[in-house]
């Protein structure tokens, strides 16, 4: 072998361990202390309500809640809106999404003291957690509205719609505060598509509370409520969870409105619900639904046990780093030469 060779072997070695270690130091720790502690305190309340369930007879079985969250309803309930996915409901009770919340903030650009709305239907309460404690974790002003109509293996159990779940989490001091709005949920957010003993029971829940109901005599007029709710609290992000009526209205090109973070100029097909309204005020929104396609995309595992937190987020400044150094060595060969 030449010197040449020699050198040129050396170098090839010298470039993978800087690789190797600037791999590591990018990646390394994955979940930042702050998502970490805030997962730990998502996963503590779930534990507390699995157990509190437990007590009560409410539990969900072990193969309908294999984890344990504590946040599994039933497949059908004279609450039921419409149908949802299973495994869809046990993905998004993990901890995991509470970190990524933290981060879906800081991309907006939100600073402690600022007003996040939470828009959720009760057909996610593991999201609408995992939201809710974030944004009291990042220090910001949730106003949060719950639709209480929800889809099926979400907050649907007869005995424990929504309104219970939150008063366990409050009174038991895993919940800041309680929910400013209600509304019933179904067709138009009025309780459409309910029977009337299960819109009785959604009020006497809502009641119970002490939390008011949002309501109107039109689905257009629910869109309007909750603009203006947006437009009086000064929000700077519209969180959006499952499927409200009044989220994206009834503009079918809606059903194409891409789920994650949306920026007013990244908008296409938003509807004529609440979510337009925002981003044509300029807010950015962030929407979940397509819990699969979203999981996989931010590295969350689709129905599978909780892991150890989020993936690591590499910053692209090291990928350029990283490239430079290829470059470099690569122009080290003397096949490879500027003319």
């Amino acid at each position: 072998m030449s010197g040449f060779e020699r050198r040129a072997r050396w170098r090839l070695v010298a470039l993978a361990v800087a690789l190797l270690a600037l791999w590591w130091i990018a990646s390394a720790g994955g979940a930042a202390p702050e998502e970490q502690s805030l997962m730990g305190r998502v996963q503590a309340a779930q534990k507390f309500l699995a157990a509190w369930r437990a007590e009560n007879g409410t539990a969900s079985q072990a193969d309908v809640d294999p984890w344990g969250c504590g946040l599994i309803g039933v497949e059908w309930s004279h609450t039921t809106t419409t149908l949802g996915r299973l495994e869809a409901k046990r993905t998004a009770c993990n901890p995991a999404w509470a970190g990524q919340f933290l981060r879906w903030y800081r991309e907006a650009g939100l600073q402690a003291g600022d007003r996040v709305a939470v828009y959720s239907s009760a057909s996610f309460p593991g999201l609408l957690l995992s939201a809710w404690l974030a944004a009291e974790a990042a220090g910001l002003e949730p106003l949060v509205v719950v639709s209480l109509g929800a889809s099926t293996w979400g907050a649907n159990h007869p005995e424990l719609p929504w309104p219970a779940i939150e008063a366990a989490l409050e009174q038991n001091g895993y919940l800041g505060g309680r929910a400013d709005f209600y509304s019933l949920g179904g067709g138009g957010e009025a309780g459409g598509g309910l029977l009337p003993e299960a819109v009785a029971g959604l009020r006497a829940a809502a009641r119970s509370r002490g939390v008011p109901l949002l309501e109107a005599d039109s689905l257009a007029g629910m869109v309007e409520a909750k603009s203006g709710l947006l437009r009086s609290n000064d929000v700077r992000l519209l969180v959006t969870i499952g499927g409200p009526h009044s989220s994206l209205g009834d503009d079918p090109e809606a059903l194409r409105f891409p789920p994650g973070l949306v920026f007013p100029e990244q908008a296409r097909n938003a509807g004529n619900g609440v979510v337009a309204a925002a981003l044509e005020a300029g807010l950015p929104v962030l929407h979940l639904l397509n819990i699969e396609g979203l999981a996989r995309r931010v590295g969350i595992p689709f129905d599978a046990a909780p892991g150890s937190g989020l993936p690591p987020r590499v910053h692209p400044a090291w990928a350029l780093v990283g490239l430079a150094l290829f470059l470099g060595a690569l122009f080290t060969h003397r096949r490879w030469r500027l003319v």
